[in-house]
């Protein structure tokens, strides 16, 4: 291989793959490059602020006006309804103020210690190595 070219060309040039095998990585590359780039992309983009403060604001509101719409039907037990509404449109915004950040090294965050072990397993069975173990939770977090 001369030093100027990449594995893929020089193995090409000696024979060690062949032309639909190059082509086949060549694409493959191609496809974890878009997939990084996506990912980069999605890491480094906040959700504006607005977004999340209108959101704030609007549950404050509904969940404000609930129980004057409720009064009528469910008499007493109107704050008991808006509560639990309130309750869950609460822990809907937490969420998504937690999955607005999938990279991060969180309990709710993607494992991606744990997918790239499991990719790595999967390229040792096929090259016919020992492949590493899988991993553990730490503190109830698989990261």
């Amino acid at each position: 291989m001369r030093p100027s070219e990449g594995w893929l060309t020089g193995s090409g040039r000696i024979g060690t793959i062949n032309g639909s095998g190059q082509m086949t990585i060549s694409n493959t590359l191609s496809s974890l490059a878009r997939s990084q780039a996506g990912c980069d992309r999605i890491a480094t983009t906040p959700l504006p602020f607005v977004y999340s403060l209108m959101v704030r604001r609007t549950i404050y509101l509904y969940c404000w006006l609930l129980p004057f719409a409720l009064i009528e039907a469910t008499s007493w037990f109107a704050p008991v309804f808006a509560a639990v509404v309130a309750c869950v449109f609460f822990g809907l915004q937490a969420v998504t103020n937690e999955l607005e950040h999938p990279f991060r090294n969180v309990q709710n965050g993607l494992s991606l210690d744990a997918i790239c072990r499991v990719i790595k397993i999967s390229a040792c069975e096929a090259l016919g190595q020992e492949a590493p173990a899988m991993r553990t939770l730490e503190n109830y977090v698989l990261t």
